[in-house]
């Protein structure tokens, strides 16, 4: 199964209002998106660097979805056991409304609308290449609804990638992370 991009627009680049460097690979950033919606994207090593940071209109036919890719040339499931995953599932997935550890690419999203949602995305240090961290917002004019791609990051192998999102009006939140490779492990986890 892969990821679909079908009914989503893409939305406007978002304005920086601050960026604070802690060294090493970790930083935060302060961003408005183009609704007026604001977010913190937090970005670090993985195991080596915590988080500093602490998430009714009809939904999307997807609400609470959560998939992930399954490794290259393999159709059973895998049991993920590196070091790496389990430190993302203890340290993201604890808590976490929605958690999901595959290959290549996972997507969950809010199982309703919601002010406050964060997404964590790592992508495993055994991977070769970048993979892309989506954050859409559900949102209808008129009779029409369809997803907004708000925001975008890099994810790079070894690394996590955190973006919180505050949404004064209430909306349904869907984070997505593409093209790590099918051979890399991935984890993305939600919190709303």
């Amino acid at each position: 199964m892969a990821t679909t991009t079908t009914n989503i627009r893409q939305a406007l680049p978002p304005r920086v209002e601050a960026t604070m460097a802690f060294g090493d690979d970790h930083a935060i950033q302060l961003i408005e998106l183009s609704d007026g919606t604001k977010a913190i994207v937090e970005s670090g090593r993985a195991v080596d660097q915590l988080p500093a940071t602490p998430v009714e209109v009809e939904g999307p036919p997807d609400a609470g979805e959560q998939v992930s890719g399954e490794r290259a040339g393999h159709h059973e499931p895998t049991v993920l056991t590196t070091d790496e995953q389990i430190w993302f599932r203890d340290t993201f997935c604890n808590g976490a409304q929605a958690c999901v550890q595959g290959w290549d690419w996972a997507t969950c999203g809010t199982s309703r609308a919601v002010g406050f949602g964060t997404g964590i995305a790592m992508v495993g240090r055994e991977g070769s290449r970048n993979a892309t961290f989506f954050v859409d917002i559900w949102q209808c004019s008129g009779q029409e609804c369809f997803w907004v791609q708000n925001w975008q990051g890099v994810v790079v192998p070894g690394h996590w990638l955190s973006v919180n999102t505050n949404a004064p009006d209430r909306k349904w939140l869907r984070w997505r992370l593409e093209g790590a490779g099918g051979d890399t492990q991935v984890s993305l986890a939600a919190k709303y």
